[in-house]
């Protein structure tokens, strides 16, 4: 139940749908407190961190493809997207004086690409104070585990196939968090061609070489966030900016399985 109830607190801290949380009242201009900061500070160090890969004020440019209601898909012009790339920029977003400052109208902060992964942490943090000491918690794609489960030395974790074929993919994980993200949920096809909801913020165009990136981190937060930007980042970028720290796990669009581990004294 304590874990459980750490769902509903963040929730509370911060779900746009919900016009009294704390994050939809510092989107208004309202008041930002200590748990908000901290988690938005973060937030915001992995936007600059991964390039503006991962960026959350992306939701404007979600909506205009119709990605946040999962229905009404659609090819924005190229006017469109020039219209709401201005709103969609990390740089924009400032933290001061316990308030969180947009430099565009329209702005927001969406926590879609690290609020359940901070769910999944403050889940661990109870569990870890009621003495429990071998647990996974997951929720969807996001996972974090603490100890380990009798007479194992890993836990086993299963990842999806991106093309939803049935498969599933045993990977082990020891300590730590892991995150799936991928293009296979939220999608629609047009023209003969598949369209992902994982969408460059520095383009407004969805990603043409990863399907999917599983990343695993100290935190589920980090994971999160961090799997998003390494599907926007590509192979290349991704193992140049977060190899060292890491763990990566890519399909590409062509079904190419590329996987990368940090240096042991970085695990």
């Amino acid at each position: 139940n304590a874990a459980f109830a750490e769902f509903d607190a963040v929730d509370q801290l911060l779900s746009i749908h919900r016009a009294e949380s704390t994050l939809a009242r510092a989107n208004a201009g309202g008041p930002v407190n200590a748990e908000l900061h901290d988690v938005l500070k973060s937030a915001l160090e992995i936007a600059r961190r991964t390039e503006g890969a991962f960026d959350p004020t992306i939701r404007p440019l979600a909506d205009l493809w119709g990605f946040i209601k999962k229905d009404g898909y659609r090819l924005p012009t190229d006017s469109e997207l020039q219209s709401v790339l201005p709103k969609v920029n990390y740089r924009k977003a400032n933290l001061a004086d316990n308030r969180l400052y947009f430099a565009a109208k329209g702005m927001s902060i969406d926590p879609g690409g690290f609020g359940k992964g901070y769910a999944v942490d403050r889940a661990i943090a109870a569990l870890q104070r009621h003495g429990i000491r071998n647990a996974m918690v997951k929720a969807g794609g996001d996972l974090r585990v603490i100890g380990l489960p009798p007479g194992r030395q890993h836990w086993a974790v299963w990842i999806e196939d991106p093309e939803k074929k049935g498969r599933r993919v045993k990977v082990q994980l020891a300590a730590g968090a892991l995150s799936t993200s991928g293009n296979y949920e939220n999608s629609f096809m047009q023209n003969g061609r598949h369209y992902g909801h994982l969408l460059d913020p520095r383009t407004g165009r969805p990603v043409d070489e990863v399907a999917a990136c599983t990343v695993t981190a100290p935190t589920c937060l980090e994971s999160d966030a961090y799997a998003t930007a390494a599907c926007i980042l590509g192979v290349k970028r991704s193992r140049a900016l977060l190899g060292e720290q890491y763990g990566l796990r890519f399909v590409t669009l062509t079904g190419q399985v590329i996987e990368h581990r940090p240096p042991p004294n970085r695990r």
